[in-house]
């Protein structure tokens, strides 16, 4: 089945995060192309919600005015952190040709933008230099998607990328080049990449390679033709695996919390083992006047991840949540606020009560013995 190419006038390129993300700390996304070659057979992108048709992996449009969007964009918006696609990978096999990611990384240069690429194709090396320049003026990052490397699986479920083998050979070049490097180990496949023999290989060789953290997560099965494209490959290929994939997701479109949490644990065990981190530290740009605001947020971030794992309660869950989104929200610097009105001060802050006042205390206080040493 072959792709067809079809010119596409984009009314917007940029898309401003409601939050900003707590797992890749960016705020913003661009998607220079729409559908996907790379035909991964769990992708979610087939989901109705991200409006792309059913048959988005056999249509890519081509965001041909791109740049032109762009420049009527970038200059009315704040500096930070750019992801280069999410939906689509931005280096697929179109982007040899049509170069539109090339010329959206430089258009963001030129306004001073970080970036950061997710992306399961080593073509990104093509663009390894002007990352670097956009490393030296801001930050720039490349993660690298690997769930397995596993031949077999692969290439049932991730037919058409470049293999795992040659994506960590391009993370060891993206890490010497000295740009930040990590792995998305996502998704986990149940009874399939899911068990400590399949995570410790990818956390093992994303350590020898020179990656910085490993990311990990389930798979989501949403209604419709993603749900159904995934199964129709259980059945052909894992047939024993339908009846647990039936009772895992039969409350909705995530696996079983309990499941998800013993997956989660393990991952993040091995990661350990490794001496990696599970979480992705969080870029702070060049004359960033609100960096401690960003470094509590990403403090109160990390704690609700913990506790996730860790199975609390959700209304805890939630309420460090909101307070990571009302910090993030700060128009002035979180220790001025502390320095005028103490931890009375900290309560002022919506979404923020006495216990998380005491805790956000006790972080500044932490802080600023860091600072001192």
């Amino acid at each position: 089945m072959g792709i067809k190419y079809e010119p596409y006038r984009a009314r917007s390129m940029v898309n401003k995060l409601k939050h900003t993300d707590s797992w890749f700390w960016v705020e913003y996304s661009i998607n220079p192309y729409r559908g996907c070659e790379h035909r991964c057979v769990y992708c979610d992108a087939r989901a109705n919600q991200y409006g792309l048709s059913e048959t988005f992996d056999q249509t890519v449009f081509v965001k041909e005015n791109a740049v032109a969007v762009l420049e009527k964009q970038l200059p009315k918006l704040k500096r930070g952190i750019v992801a280069t696609g999410g939906v689509c990978d931005a280096y697929q096999p179109a982007e040899t040709k049509y170069r539109i990611t090339r010329q959206v990384l430089e258009a963001l240069s030129r306004y001073g933008f970080a970036v950061e690429v997710v992306t399961k194709s080593d073509l990104v090396l093509r663009d390894l230099e002007l990352l670097q320049e956009i490393n030296e003026s801001s930050w720039a990052g490349v993660l690298f998607t690997i769930t397995t490397f596993d031949p077999q699986i692969a290439s049932l479920f991730e037919p058409y990328p470049p293999s795992p083998k040659r994506r960590l050979a391009a993370l060891e070049r993206v890490a010497e080049a000295g740009l930040t490097a990590g792995v998305m180990m996502c998704p986990l496949l149940p009874g399939i990449s899911d068990d400590g023999e399949h995570i410790e290989e990818v956390v093992r060789r994303a350590k020898e390679a020179g990656a910085q953290f490993v990311l990990h997560g389930g798979l989501t099965l949403k209604p419709g033709v993603q749900r159904d494209r995934y199964f129709e490959a259980l059945e052909l290929h894992y047939p024993r695996l339908v009846s647990q994939y039936e009772e895992l997701y039969g409350k909705g479109y995530s696996p079983d919390d309990e499941y998800a949490r013993q997956v989660g644990q393990r991952a993040r065990a091995l990661c350990h083992k490794h001496g990696l981190p599970d979480r992705m530290r969080r870029p702070i740009l060049p004359k960033d006047g609100l960096a401690a605001n960003k470094r509590l947020a990403e403090f109160l971030s990390d704690r609700v991840y913990d506790m996730e794992l860790a199975g609390e309660r959700g209304y805890r869950i939630w309420a460090y949540r909101k307070a990571a989104w009302a910090i993030e929200e700060l128009e002035r610097e979180i220790g001025l606020i502390y320095q005028e009105g103490g931890r009375k001060g900290l309560e002022g802050i919506k979404g923020i009560g006495k216990r998380l006042a005491e805790e956000i205390e006790g972080w500044l206080i932490g802080e600023k013995g860091g600072r001192g040493k």
